[in-house]
């Protein structure tokens, strides 16, 4: 079983390299104004600007599916779940834009492995939250001069924190279930 999921999220962390790209990825991407094309909201996270982009977005992904394969499930659930969210969310920030690309899923899988991984938290979710703040300081460009939306990466991460709390929640509960109270005298 374990297995099935390494295979799972090695997939999901190459699905960026199988999208479309470029040019043909302007067809795929999230625009928040164009509600008749729905669709676009479950394929604008994974299609990507250029080549480069797909496989920065590919090594992050591949590097924290390594790095969590023991939550393998969680973000299998993310990798499904999260970019759809992260597009509706961006509805909620006050000018809306298009985007394309996997960075949002890769501060969601950052983010619930920080927060799900005790000897990790303290110091990744530092780093996390020091990038996410740099980034929006100093925002930059991207492929083609198009600015890299920080708002699909705090949604991402927002959502990986609340998957998280979730996500051990469960496991608290699955933890304790059945457990008996011994008393000694």
């Amino acid at each position: 079983m374990a297995g099935g999921r390494s295979l799972w999220l090695a997939l999901a962390a190459l699905l960026p390299l199988a999208a479309p790209w470029g040019a043909a990825a302007l067809a795929w991407r999230f625009e928040p104004w164009n509600a008749a094309e729905w669709w676009r909201m479950l394929s604008g996270g994974w299609v990507h600007a250029d080549a480069r982009h797909a496989c920065l977005n590919s090594a992050a992904l591949a590097a924290l599916a390594w790095l969590g394969r023991d939550r393998a499930p969680l973000l299998l659930t993310l990798a499904l779940a999260a970019p759809p969210a992260i597009a509706a969310m961006q509805w909620l920030w006050p000018a809306p834009q298009a985007f394309v690309g996997a960075s949002g899923l890769v501060y969601c899988w950052w983010a619930a492995l920080a927060l799900t991984q005790p000897n990790w938290r303290g110091l990744w979710l530092a780093a996390l939250l020091g990038r996410l703040a740099w980034q929006s300081l100093s925002p930059g460009s991207w492929s083609g001069g198009e600015p890299v939306l920080v708002s699909a990466h705090w949604s991402g991460a927002a959502l990986g924190l609340l998957a998280a709390c979730c996500w051990l929640q469960l496991w608290t509960r699955r933890g304790t279930r059945g457990a008996t109270a011994h008393i000694s005298s």
